[in-house]
């Protein structure tokens, strides 16, 4: 959304993800497409999902007819690299900071797409990964981030817009959710609460991941609010994860900042964590589990301590590198600009060739016994859907004429798949059945298939549907469109 927003009138960008978060590119004010991810509630294997992804990718692609399509993400699908038209211009945008030993497979499939963009990382000092040889085949750009500061809402204004009262010292906790975070956030609750003068601000969903733990007595109770950074000159410090997102936000607009890494599978947040501290830009601890948590936290409340990070992020002046990636993006759309010299030397943006083609498939040959085992016990441990639920023209209503419908079927939630072109992504997750999202009347998308409404609603309910078993009954909550054979199909 970085780049999108600075694309300019000449280009015109499209999503499709298959994040939950779509709703937020949507209230962004994004054409987006929602596809749902593998192991959510009834997608079945990855064998049925990456070919009903492969369908989805295809018709969408062949619909927008664009001039380039970018992948933004680690590892390039197969069903993204079979849907890829030849003759459409491929970039992936491939962050850095692979851990070190991270699997290069993903890397072997640079060769399908014709350049690959690297967004900037402020601690490239620190990046010991399998990207940094590949760096001069990139086109490089500096951090990129969603807000430059001069968007950001003034202090007065940002407090009262979240609810918070002025005066004090406002710390922002925002380290994400799940297991691992749980405790990270715990504690840092624990030790900052009732601190005279501290107020301490937390999201609702890092409260919510606490499970069964007590919030603290006089924290501060966040909704998500998107982007969160537009408020962040109401926060004298903050407390988050070593993201990409979030490090560059915090340090690119100036808010003195704890970093707390978080394991992932190839991002290496320690290493960002560590940079920070060493430039101080920020301070870091090891990990989420870490004995210094509470320690630095106490640093991080002196004035001084706060100060020196301010000042180190100023001398350091980092700058946003969304508008060059997007004035480059769209100079590949009009056919004025290319790859790197050093891709195309080295095999890179070739894809049409017979090493293009080696490095598509031939890790995906490799990988053959390791995914035959994991399909295997995917077919006895993924239970598929036996009702479809059709929740069309509803928008806000969506999530409680679900509620209604499970009532009518003996299938639990988790056997229940929702079609629905609603937005109330999070209502439908807490029901606990799997959903899928069709682009609602008046979508760019629509318009762009070229065909009236309902059948670009059929042809999309087609395309969800393939690859799964036929449903045991199907149920409409819509309110645009009958209840198939009136309620139920055997």
């Amino acid at each position: 959304m970085a780049i999108a927003r600075r694309l300019g009138p000449g280009a015109e960008p499209l999503f499709l993800t298959l994040s939950g978060a779509a709703p937020v590119v949507h209230s962004m004010g994004f054409p987006v497409e929602y596809v749902a991810s593998y192991a959510t509630p009834g997608s079945g294997n990855d064998y049925r999902w990456s070919r009903r992804l492969r369908a989805r990718l295809r018709t969408a692609i062949a619909e927008a007819a664009p001039d380039v399509v970018v992948f933004d993400g680690t590892h390039p699908y197969e069903a993204l690299l079979g849907a890829l038209p030849p003759a459409t211009t491929a970039v992936w945008c491939r962050r850095a900071m692979w851990k070190r030993g991270s699997s290069k497979v993903p890397l072997g499939r640079a060769g399908a797409f014709d350049a690959v963009l690297e967004p900037g990382e402020l601690a490239e000092s620190e990046d010991a990964g399998p990207t940094v040889p590949l760096r001069e085949r990139a086109k490089r750009v500096d951090p990129i981030v969603l807000l430059d500061p001069e968007e950001l809402l003034p202090r007065e204004e940002a407090e009262a817009e979240l609810g918070i009262e002025p005066g004090g010292v406002n710390v922002l906790v925002a380290l994400g959710q799940g297991a691992e975070v749980r405790e990270a956030t715990a504690r840092c609750l624990r030790h900052l609460s009732g601190r005279e003068g501290v107020r301490v601000v937390a999201i609702s969903s890092a409260l919510g991941a606490m499970g069964s733990e007590p919030v603290p007595e006089g924290i501060v109770e966040l909704r998500a609010t998107y982007p969160m950074s537009r408020y962040f000159a109401a926060f004298d410090a903050a407390v988050a994860a070593a993201g990409y997102n979030a490090f560059h936000e915090l340090v690119h607009l100036g808010v003195p900042s704890l970093f707390v890494p978080m394991e992932r599978q190839t991002d290496d947040q320690p290493a960002r964590a560590r940079w920070a501290e060493s430039a101080g830009v920020g301070l870091g601890v090891e990990g989420a589990a870490s004995p210094l948590l509470e320690a630095q936290l106490d640093r991080l409340l002196k004035p001084e301590t706060r100060e020196r990070l301010a000042e180190g992020i100023r001398a350091l002046a980092p700058r946003n590198g969304a508008g060059e990636a997007a004035a480059w993006l769209a100079g590949m759309a009009r056919g004025e600009e290319s790859a790197p010299a050093a891709a195309v030397d080295s095999g890179a943006g070739k894809r049409g060739s017979f090493r293009a083609w080696r490095r598509r498939w031939g890790t995906f040959v490799a990988s053959v016994p390791q995914t035959a085992v994991r399909l295997a016990r995917q077919q006895l441990t993924q239970p598929r859907p036996r009702t479809v639920i059709h929740a069309f023209g509803l928008g806000e209503r969506a999530p409680e004429a679900v509620r209604e419908a499970l009532a009518e079927t003996p299938d639990p939630p988790e056997r229940v798949l929702v079609l629905t072109d609603s937005y109330e992504f999070a209502a439908l997750r807490e029901l606990g059945v799997g959903f899928e999202h069709v682009p609602p009347p008046g979508s760019r998308q629509a318009e762009l298939a070229g065909v009236p409404y309902e059948e670009f609603r059929r042809r999309r309910v087609e395309l969800i549907l393939a690859e799964r078993p036929r449903p045991r009954r199907t149920l409409s909550a819509s309110a645009d469109e009958p209840s198939p054979g009136g309620g139920a199909l055997a």
